[in-house]
């Protein structure tokens, strides 16, 4: 975790801000008034879950707890950087000693399991021990393209056999076991955690060794012994097989989720590429949102028994929390205007056929694997034919139960023809009034929660989906701008064409991305701004890290030419710009119901002239950004 990461989870932004102005709550935000320009209407608001700050009047900026501080007290990043760590208790040059040495052990972790890949694959291939798990591998009917593509291995029994390996090639005792691939005991001594099993590598999405997992040959307990949580290994932040079936998986559109690491090899060699797997535990967050980047598709293949049913709802759960796309306005019952997120991926459920795991189907009978993934059931047809299948739907308590689980599901359509489709198959199944059932389900009209974006460079080069987050579009644009530099002079003169406002730093909300558009400003001034300068120089040593990942992600960007690049920068910012106008008009509705519920007029009067305004821009981005892309 870099400096300014660690600041932003020690201090909470309400905390920071309320020591400089007065913060009221309202409802989970906090707001007051502007400490940046006078107002008698409180339009400073305060958002805990996403650790940001809004002006909605005459400011209309934003930015993270160090932008305020920078603003409020007139100082640089450096002065705001160190005002901050000093209040959350952290020293700078401990701090960074401490960020250094985990960033060298984070790359002595993934030369050894590089290192430890290659020893594991030589040992399958050459070792005369190494036939056991050669003809388990033949068993499986696993050719050789498919062992060489996942760089399957196998473990001697030996208890020391890896550590003696490692030593010699220059690794540390401490280094072994921080790594997870040596155990020490209390008594001191050390062995393999992997031992006389095939070894299956682990990568991230970078494609690198992160972690292993070893099945045992025969019978034997754990079947699937796994790697430890490392530094460089979090199971709840990968999915098995994801650097092979990326390619797969953006060309087709569509991710098919598995449970075992066998389902992944088996898919993958029957020509099944876009295919990946959980590893055996519940998804997360993350991976979904991993997938999202280049699925608009997402298949969940389940077993047929309790568990699968378990698994698909947590999956279900898991996917409306994080892939939340845009927020469409919806009417209730009592004419009001609400807000509500809508699902944006094409989520489907696969249920396999009762005893068979997707390796037995693909093996057996590939055109049923297929055909089972064609008719992959969506949500909300799985959760009718689920509501059937656990609820006695002839009582009036299953009945309210079954509106009680479909409901939050049919908020998230945003077709309306959709979701009356819906909506009247649910009241054929309860055997209740089509219209009445409607209104109830408008009753429960409440925004979908939005998870809290990480403001970190998205770990594969493409750019951002339509489901993308302000924060992801932030860093796509900064790697653009990183790359093609010379765009900047003449991005003025295509917004002014466009009718749009000059690009300034305060659009920008992440504090890294506004040291290094200040960079390349200063450098366009000083007409020193050139695609091959090293701008790294001239970035504080604090957030240098940062920036250069987000180098290297803007590097591995494709070679699209300059014009070309002029128009995705172009566009990008556009999309930056709609972003934010949809999450100040949806960010609204705080201030308006808090209006409307003290029967303030003259406020809800001026809240709903600022929405207007707010609705405007989005309409005008929303006519602009097609012709944009279509090459203005």
């Amino acid at each position: 975790m870099s400096l300014v990461e660690e600041i932003k989870a020690r201090l909470d932004i309400v905390d920071v801000i309320g020591a400089y102005v007065p913060l009221k709550r309202s409802g989970k935000n906090y707001k007051a008034l502007c400490p940046f320009h006078e107002e008698k209407t409180p339009s400073f608001i305060v958002f805990p879950e996403t650790q940001t700050w809004h002006c909605f009047g005459a400011c209309n900026t934003g930015g993270d707890v160090f932008t305020f501080i920078m603003k409020r007290e007139g100082v640089d990043f450096p002065t705001a950087l160190r005002m901050l760590a000093e209040r959350a208790g952290l020293s700078l040059e401990d701090e960074r000693g401490t960020e250094d040495a985990t960033a060298r052990l984070r790359q002595r972790l993934y030369e050894m399991h590089a290192a430890a890949a290659a020893y594991y694959q030589d040992i399958l291939h050459r070792h005369p021990q190494g036939e056991a798990a050669r003809a388990y591998l033949r068993e499986r009917g696993l050719n050789a393209a498919t062992i060489a593509a996942f760089q399957l291995g196998y473990a001697l029994p030996e208890r020391q056999a890896l550590l003696t390996y490692l030593r010699g090639l220059g690794f540390q005792d401490d280094e072994l076991v921080e790594g997870g691939l040596v155990i020490r005991r209390e008594d001191g001594r050390m062995y393999d955690r992997f031992r006389g099993r095939v070894i299956i590598p682990i990568h991230d999405a970078q494609g690198r060794v992160v972690a292993f997992a070893g099945r045992v040959l025969g019978k034997g307990e754990p079947k699937y012994l796994n790697s430890p949580q490392t530094p460089i290994f979090d199971k709840g932040r990968l999915l098995y097989g994801y650097p092979q079936a990326v390619s797969a998986i953006r060309q087709r559109g569509e991710a098919i989720i598995v449970e075992g690491y066998m389902d992944v090899l088996s898919a993958h060699q029957a020509g099944f590429r876009n295919v990946v797997a959980s590893m055996g535990t519940a998804l997360t967050s993350t991976q979904m949102r991993l997938l999202a980047r280049h699925a608009r598709r997402i298949v969940l293949a389940l077993d047929a028994d309790a568990a699968g049913l378990k698994a698909a709802l947590r999956g279900v759960e898991v996917a409306r929390e994080s892939l939340s796309g845009e927020v469409e306005p919806m009417v209730t019952p009592t004419g009001a205007v609400r807000f509500t997120a809508t699902l944006d991926v094409d989520l489907r459920l696969l249920r396999l056929p009762s005893g068979l795991d997707p390796d037995d189907l693909i093996r057996q009978d590939p055109k049923a694997w297929q055909r089972l993934v064609d008719e992959a059931l969506p949500v909300l047809d799985f959760y009718l034919q689920y509501l059937q299948e656990t609820l006695d739907l002839n009582t009036a308590r299953g009945k309210a139960e079954a509106v009680r689980q479909m409901a939050p599901l049919l908020l998230e359509v945003a077709n309306a023809t959709e979701r009356d489709h819906y909506i009247q198959r649910l009241a054929r199944l309860l055997q209740v009034d089509e219209r009445a059932l409607a209104q109830d389900i408008l009753r429960w009209a409440e925004p979908s929660k939005r998870s809290r974006r990480e403001a970190t460079p998205s770990p594969r080069p493409e750019a951002p989906t339509a489901t993308a987050s302000a924060a992801d579009l932030e860093a796509y644009l900064m790697q653009l701008l990183l790359r093609w530099p010379q765009v900047l002079p003449r991005l003025g003169d295509r917004l002014q064409r466009l009718g749009q406002p000059e690009f300034h730093l305060e659009e920008l909300y992440d504090v890294r991305h506004r040291v290094l558009l200040q960079v390349l400003l200063t450098r366009l001034i000083d007409g020193n701004l050139s695609e091959d300068e090293n701008v790294l120089d001239d970035v504080d040593a604090d957030i240098r890290d940062y920036i250069h990942a987000l180098r290297e992600r803007a590097n591995a960007l494709p070679d699209m030419g300059e014009a070309l690049a002029e128009q995705e920068v172009l566009a990008t910012l556009l999309r930056l710009r709609l972003r934010r106008a949809r999450e100040v008009a949806y960010q609204m509705r705080y201030l308006m119901e808090e209006a409307e519920a003290q029967g303030d007029e003259p406020l809800l009067l001026t809240y709903g002239v600022q929405l207007g305004n707010h609705l405007r821009t989005i309409r005008q981005l929303e006519r602009l950004l097609p012709v944009v892309m279509l090459g203005y």
